[in-house]
């Protein structure tokens, strides 16, 4: 597997990272964070630029991300760093198995999109369901048999969170123009012939725009 080292793929990378970490310190309430009936649970948009960023710029970036992501909430709340980076490592795993599973196979995006849709929900929502139990007896002092009751109640909202991340980056990434993602190198773009980006001129992207 190769890993970008361009100085465009860091440079996205460096600006998809400052919305994660800018959702994740600055969050406005009822805009970027919403409220749940549990507690210390909040639906909010951090996962979307990560999926944006494992579709566009590979699994490694990715886990830079979210890696990047944990050292920023983690100096300022290291239990909610550690729930927030289980769950989010979590739902990464699913997108890697799934886009494992569909190596070297013709696949629409949208049946992808399915794909990976199932995939997240299931690792995230499994994986957190003992990542809770873990975490609620060290951080929580829950009695073991409290904290699996507890975290039953949180496994439908993480598969609402999961499905918030893949579905939004998914979107928002579709809507990326063909052009950019050409000239950025994002996806199925991303190495020419030699394994660098290739540069095209502007009448190549005029063509492209109108196909």
């Amino acid at each position: 597997m190769k890993v970008r080292t361009d100085s465009k793929s860091i440079a996205l990378l460096a600006i998809f990272t400052s919305i994660i970490i800018a959702l994740e310190i600055f969050p406005i309430v009822g805009l970027t964070d919403f409220y749940t009936p549990i507690p210390n649970f909040t639906i909010d948009w951090t996962g979307i630029p990560i999926l944006i960023i494992f579709l566009g710029l590979g699994m490694m970036f990715s886990v830079l991300a979210v890696g990047v992501m944990w050292v920023f909430i983690a100096y300022r709340n290291f239990s909610g760093a550690a729930f927030k980076l289980l769950a989010e490592m979590f739902t990464l795993l699913g997108l890697i198995i799934a886009k494992l599973a569909m190596r070297n196979r013709k696949v629409s995006w949208k049946w992808r999109l399915v794909v990976y849709l199932v995939s997240a929900c299931i690792f995230r929502s499994i994986g957190m369901y003992f990542g809770n139990i873990f975490l609620f007896t060290i951080f929580g002092y829950m009695p073991v048999d409290i904290a699996i009751g507890a975290s039953v109640i949180y496994m439908p909202w993480n598969v609402l969170q999961a499905a918030i991340n893949v579905i939004g980056g998914t979107l928002l990434y579709q809507m990326i123009p063909e052009s950019l993602a050409i000239q950025a190198g994002l996806g199925k773009y991303r190495f020419g012939s030699e394994g660098k980006y290739e540069e095209i001129s502007e009448e190549e992207l005029e063509l492209v725009n109108d196909e």
